[in-house]
């Protein structure tokens, strides 16, 4: 089991998040209809520009079907594709 630790882990959730989206197939728009996040929110997660507040990595993983813990920080297994 790997863990990111520190500010790594936190500015890292931009890459973990636009991989996530990437491998299953959902655009910008679609992943903010189906987490009810804003497209401009998750656009500036992904570039690093803003990090989310608990409910919104929730929402996000509960929409790409990823453990939260790994989108957030890392922790844990990453997910199986």
């Amino acid at each position: 089991m790997t863990t990111e630790t520190g500010r790594l882990a936190s500015l890292n959730i931009g890459v973990r998040l636009a991989e996530a989206r990437s491998r299953r197939a959902l655009t910008l728009v679609q992943l903010a209809k189906k987490s009810g996040v804003g497209v401009t929110t998750i656009a500036s997660i992904e570039k690093l520009e803003k990090q989310p507040r608990s409910d919104t990595v929730e929402k996000l993983a509960r929409a790409l079907d990823v453990p939260r813990c790994w989108l957030f920080c890392g922790d844990g297994k990453k997910p199986v594709w």
